[in-house]
């Protein structure tokens, strides 16, 4: 019951932070002052906003490595630290 209900958390969570970034003028409140934007919805964490542009795309250094994994070669832990690392960046249209 507790990680449903820590998953179902989470989901809404993620839910209104995406529409958050969607719009650009929450978008750039949240970078502005990410403390105030992030307590409206229900987060309380001292955080540091790092958003990515056509120019730039920060590369997330995971806190912990398993590297028992890294070790073994495994290719599906490989692909899991990548779209950690970079969030999943796409762009369709890159800078000149």
């Amino acid at each position: 019951m507790h990680a449903q209900k820590t998953f179902d958390e989470n989901l809404e969570i993620g839910a209104k932070l995406g529409d958050i970034i969607q719009n650009s003028e929450s978008r750039t409140q949240l970078i502005e002052n990410p403390a105030e934007v992030l307590a409206t919805i229900g987060v309380n964490a001292d955080v540091e906003i790092f958003a990515d542009t056509a120019d730039m795309v920060h590369l997330v250094v995971p806190a912990e490595i398993d590297a028992a994994r890294v070790a073994a070669g495994d290719e599906a832990y490989f692909e899991e630290l990548g779209k950690a690392a970079l969030g999943n960046c796409f762009y369709e249209d890159l800078p000149k």
